[in-house]
């Protein structure tokens, strides 16, 4: 019962046992884009926020004016710092993260080859390369032409090499910020993985008009 009077307060999460331990590199991360999920070695860190979600919204909005948002459901949920659907606050432009086009397009193919063609047994990194490049041709112009805007250079010098390296660090990107795991030549998406669909929504499941307005 007593816990009942207890009030919680923006500082309310740094009287927890392990913030000392914890707090510093999940502030960090967090303003890094990084997402915290119920997964391998971030369960520790996501255990934190959980249990320290109010407190931790109120420190965000409060100081930073950004908000910490909880996605997903049940074992499936996890934590992020909205910079989509506000001016990204009092965070320094150095933890700003922002994924480049290209990687958000290699992103809609992963989702659209795994979650809406149902190829759920895909994570092999070689195999989503040759897939993407063989199976998905004509998206390829598309693609060349965001690389080639984003460089501002011209597409007509782009090929499959362009192509595998862009998936690969667009795969590295993702486990930056905590949507996929990666292991050499495995790959697994994580729950956070969904944010691509919340924010992307309509051009994911129209992936083919979304490339063909670049060419």
């Amino acid at each position: 019962m007593e816990n009942e009077n207890i009030k919680i307060s923006v500082s309310s999460f740094l009287y927890s046992d392990n913030s000392a331990e914890l707090f510093a590199s999940i502030d960090y991360l967090l303003k890094d884009g990084v997402h915290f999920q119920k997964e391998g070695k971030q369960i520790n860190q996501y255990n934190f926020i959980s249990q320290n979600e109010e407190s931790l919204k109120m420190y965000y909005n409060t100081f930073f004016k950004v908000d910490l948002v909880k996605g997903g459901e049940d074992n499936a949920s996890y934590y992020y710092l909205d910079f989509i659907n506000n001016d990204r606050g009092n965070i320094s432009e150095k933890h700003r993260h922002m994924l480049k086009s290209e990687y958000v397009i290699i992103g809609f193919l992963i989702y659209k080859i795994i979650f809406i063609d149902r190829e759920i047994d895909l994570d092999s990194v070689q195999k989503l390369k040759e897939k993407i490049r063989l199976e998905y041709e004509d998206y390829k112009p598309g693609i060349y032409a965001l690389i080639a805007k984003s460089k501002n250079t011209n597409p007509s010098n782009y090929n499959d090499d362009t192509i595998d390296k862009t998936v690969q660090s667009s795969l590295e990107e993702f486990r930056k910020i905590g949507w996929i795991t990666l292991e050499k030549d495995e790959f697994h998406t994580l729950p956070a993985f969904d944010r691509l669909l919340k924010v992307y929504e309509e051009y994911i499941l129209n992936i083919e008009e979304t490339l063909n307005e670049l060419t």
